[in-house]
């Protein structure tokens, strides 16, 4: 993995909303925060946003001295009332300004929350969001295992998510969500409807390969559960975006039939491998993937402002 180049630390006279001429340069600062994966993730964000009205664009803030673009951050904006935080390249003084900037920015346009990601090794940058009012929201680690032949799943059955309507689909989450272990305060900090828009903001293909649950034997029963799954073709992978299952279905060994599943739609789609991240503070979920054969080859640190932390 190569490291970010070495931020700045220098004078600056203002600090402002970047002007149309300065974009090109700034997004480069920014480019020079990130690791190579981010790299790819920040070129993607603007690539998205090149046909985007300016107003998407109030968000990326310059420090300047005099004429001379010193360092750079963009709030950008996402769906579900929610934002991604670009930090700065950046230390002391010219950081702490900007990220000052860009919570205020936040608060102004009424975003839930306000998020990005480190690696465990960046302690530097996690202090400077710390002291900007940042706060962990969940330790990821990002989970692999290889697709085999399906095995069967007798205890479930999947129905595609379209099937259900929009109330019934945002009170099926809601139902997931109620006590899950993962990933607590990004719970707190959303609502349901947030949840939703940002599982869609990951998946171009959605719903295709979204599922409810049902129980296999209740042909007139409620949905128990729900199984999101996004391809992502660039690796031969699908990604298990969620797998929950309510607080009644819970307890009852059902979830590893819910993976099962999500096996088996990954064979079909002709993937090689599944991909999924995890809250490691959610042991029984870390152990059941360890026991379905995951493997971990990242982690991050999601930190973030939300609406409902005091000024």
């Amino acid at each position: 993995m190569s490291t970010p180049d070495a931020a700045v630390d220098a004078a600056f006279d203002s600090l402002r909303p970047c002007p149309l001429t300065l974009r090109r340069q700034a997004v480069l600062q920014l480019a020079g925060a990130q690791y190579t994966a981010g790299r790819r993730e920040l070129a993607q964000a603007v690539d998205a946003h090149l046909e985007a009205p300016d107003h998407d664009w109030d968000g990326l803030w310059v420090a300047m001295h005099g004429d001379t673009l010193k360092a750079a951050l963009w709030v950008q904006p996402l769906p579900g009332n929610m934002a991604q935080l670009w930090q700065p390249h950046a230390t002391g003084d010219i950081a702490a300004e900007l990220l000052a900037a860009g919570r205020r920015f936040m608060h102004e346009q009424g975003f839930a929350l306000c998020q990005t990601v480190l690696t465990p090794e960046d302690t530097a940058a996690a202090r400077q969001l710390e002291d900007a009012g940042m706060r962990l929201l969940a330790p990821l680690e990002y989970l692999t295992a290889p697709v085999s032949a399906p095995t069967a799943t007798p205890a479930i059955r999947l129905v595609p998510w379209a099937t259900l309507g929009r109330e019934q689909q945002i009170a099926l989450l809601g139902d997931v969500q109620q006590d899950s272990l993962d990933c607590v305060a990004l719970r707190e900090a959303l609502d349901t409807e947030a949840l939703l828009a940002g599982f869609l903001q990951q998946d171009a293909s959605a719903p295709a390969h979204w599922w409810a649950i049902y129980p296999a034997d209740t042909p007139d029963a409620a949905p128990i559960g729900a199984l999101l799954l996004a391809p992502r073709p660039e690796v031969q992978g699908m990604e298990l975006l969620l797998m929950g299952l309510t607080p009644q279905a819970r307890g009852r060994g059902l979830g590893r039939a819910v993976l099962d599943a999500a096996f088996a739609e990954a064979y079909k789609a002709d993937a090689e491998r599944v991909l999924l991240s995890v809250d490691t503070t959610n042991t029984p979920a870390c152990r059941l993937y360890q026991r379905a054969g995951f493997t971990g080859y990242s982690r991050q640190q999601v930190y973030a402002w939300t609406a409902r932390q005091a000024d």
